[in-house]
């Protein structure tokens, strides 16, 4: 059984309590469960050996809609969470902390509308792992880039994982606001930029204690060409155009 199919199958013997009224509301629980499934899918994190998905979601309602929901808020709340952590674990998904689910109101939502925000984590990160990650883009490429095809190719012990870089600016760190995630102690949590100017890529360190290097020599601000090696504090990528 699928943890959809929980899910509904859930709802349908709340109808048979005292909640029978929310069935009644313009928005479904199953609607909102869906919103969040795709906030899910939308918002992956590809690592070198696992997928990582948020495990902090909101979803916010008119509040027309969501006084509807005030009495079982917690019990869906609840229910929702379970159902996230079922599907993560049917797709075979990571995530960093149990799931969490908040219901709000924002008189900004339309009526009927429901509007879902995903965090990695409902507390900042320590970054004490050493996973090396690399989230998945979440909005078109720039034209300039898109013609570069630049990729950065991650050495890792099972072999290369391919990065493509898909803006003209690319941050590169641990922490977990850079556009590419590397959760490896040799790399500070702001290392190194990526910038596309002039039809090709630039690399620059930003202050990281371990240093970037460019073909074992240290970066200032320098222009890359195919087939350079690229270490980050010893954590080495090769980037490749064409």
């Amino acid at each position: 059984m699928s943890a959809l199919t929980r899910f509904e199958q859930l709802m349908e013997q709340m109808v048979e309590g005292s909640v029978a009224r929310l069935f009644r509301s313009p928005v479904q629980p199953v609607e909102i469960a869906r919103r969040l499934e795709r906030a899910m899918e939308s918002q992956q994190t590809i690592s070198v050996n696992r997928v990582i998905v948020p495990s902090f979601y909101r979803a916010f309602l008119n509040p027309q809609d969501f006084v509807t929901f005030q009495p079982v808020r917690a019990q869906l709340e609840q229910e929702m969470a379970t159902y996230l952590s079922d599907l993560a674990k049917e797709r075979d998904f990571s995530m960093l902390e149990h799931p969490k689910v908040e219901l709000a109101e924002d008189a900004a939502v339309a009526r009927r509308g429901i509007q879902v925000t995903a965090e990695m984590t409902s507390v900042p990160s320590s970054s004490s792992t050493v996973q090396l990650v690399v989230p998945t883009a979440t909005t078109p490429a720039p034209r300039g880039a898109s013609r570069s095809h630049a990729t950065l190719l991650l050495q890792t012990p099972s072999g290369q994982h391919p990065i493509q870089l898909q803006s003209t600016m690319v941050t590169i760190g641990r922490g977990l606001g850079n556009d590419v995630i590397l959760e490896d102690n040799r790399v500070s949590r702001h290392h190194a930029q990526l910038r596309y100017r002039q039809r090709r890529f630039w690399i620059s360190d930003l202050g990281s204690t371990n240093g970037t290097f460019l073909n074992g020599a240290p970066v200032g601000e320098t222009a890359l060409s195919d087939g350079d090696t690229i270490s980050l504090g010893g954590l080495e990528l090769v980037f490749r155009t064409g």
